[in-house]
């Protein structure tokens, strides 16, 4: 029979969701870390497929925590978003930062255990079951009776395919899920323009196939080593249309690059979107983090997932001091909550920038994120407190 351990608090999944909820509790009262389980069928460092990058919003987040970014990591002087001959770039100090994921989660997790929390490593969750006053998880190698259970396990949380979440009555649509696929080739930052310049690339020229959303090429370090992370993000914002062949698109944006797809390893994954009229909460459970929903704009998903952190962190210690887990306060809090209130308007926005593959209609999208951009809140050690980041509109043809 296996070891039966009981826990206030049981976070299903180690990356960047699970461990700032638990840190956040911490920062609340350090006491919580004793009550606090954090485990992952994973053991850190453990690959990860994402492009990396930590906006000004979750610098933010991890500036509350107290956190300064440790992992190496390219800072972005420019993302310059293009369409055919146009392009749009918005400029910072930086505009945002490149990490390995694997190099990022195990930070946090360390950060964790540095302050009390326990983290169980290489232990799959087998099985959840819902009773009145806990949750009892069956891992690999114990049961867990928790009085809360905090899924931060992915865009395929397990945690939902058990109990078979569904979104609210009433909700206007199912969950959907974008597509993303990637390849790292190993560059010479000498001679790379993106390197040498701290450029991020956004391409969104495919959307005339059918894509719905952008090639990518990002410079990221892997383990020292200078890599371009390039990628394709489908965000399906329009289920109805035809699917774009995301494996076609990423070989011939390489091709126009110098760079042949099949000379590289061809990675995949999904990301959840985040549905405003979802259900995050049932009594004793909440969704944080892939597993709740994320960017369906631009796949921005490091940032978000920390954001979750908070909004976790007060409706637990709330539930815990009114002795009152049913969480249903929880969706608002999160709707309420300043970096959810922008994932809703992007959300809003992804369902009309990709309805139409028309130059137009891109224009117009261009121009509104430049208004979601400025009214952003922005935070950086480098930037001058109330001024906004740079924004400029050029044309290629005029830089050649």
């Amino acid at each position: 029979m296996s070891e039966i351990i009981h826990t206030d608090i049981l976070i299903i999944g180690s990356g960047p969701s699970g461990t700032s909820t638990a840190l956040h509790l911490v920062k609340q009262d350090p006491a919580w870390a004793k009550r606090i389980i954090i485990v992952d069928k994973a053991i850190h460092p453990r690959e990860k497929l994402c492009g990396g990058g930590i906006t000004h919003l979750g610098q933010n987040v991890l500036a509350d925590l107290g956190l300064t970014l440790e992992p190496r990591h390219f800072e972005v002087k420019e993302a310059r978003l293009v369409y055919h001959d146009k392009t749009y770039s918005l400029y910072g100090n930086p505009v945002f930062r490149i990490v390995r994921r694997d190099e990022f989660d195990h930070w946090l997790v360390q950060t964790a255990e540095k302050l009390g929390i326990r983290v169980r490593q290489g232990e799959a969750v087998t099985q959840v079951t819902p009773h009145d006053e806990y949750v009892e998880v069956t891992t690999e190698r114990a049961t867990f009776q928790a009085r809360v259970v905090v899924a931060a396990d992915g865009s395929r949380s397990f945690v939902r395919r058990k109990l078979k979440w569904a979104d609210a009555p009433g909700s206007d649509h199912e969950s959907r899920v974008a597509r993303l696929v990637e390849v790292l080739t190993p560059e010479d930052p000498a001679t790379t323009p993106e390197f040498r310049d701290g450029v991020a690339v956004f391409d969104f020229t495919p959307m005339d196939d059918d894509l719905q959303g952008y090639y990518w090429d990002f410079p990221s370090f892997v383990e020292g080593r200078p890599f371009m992370n390039r990628g394709v993000f489908d965000s399906r914002a329009v289920p109805e249309k035809p699917k774009a062949d995301l494996k076609e698109v990423l070989a011939r944006e390489m091709a126009e690059r110098d760079r042949a797809l099949e000379d590289y390893k061809l990675k995949g994954h999904p990301i959840r979107w985040w549905n405003s009229h979802g259900r995050f909460a049932q009594p004793r459970v909440i969704l944080v983090g892939d597993a709740a929903g994320a960017d369906p704009l631009f796949g921005e998903g490091i940032s978000f997932a920390l954001g979750y952190g908070q909004p976790a962190a007060e409706a637990i210690s709330d539930a815990f001091a009114r002795d009152d887990f049913s969480f249903e306060t929880y969706a608002a809090r999160l709707k309420e909550h300043p970096l959810f209130v922008h994932l809703r308007l992007r959300t809003r926005l992804a369902r009309y920038a990709y309805l139409l593959n028309y130059p137009w209609v891109v224009s117009v999208g261009w121009s509104l994120m430049r208004l979601v951009m400025r009214f952003t809140p922005w935070r950086d050690p480098g930037h001058v407190p109330g001024r906004l980041p740079e924004f400029r509109l050029t044309d290629v043809a005029s830089q050649n």
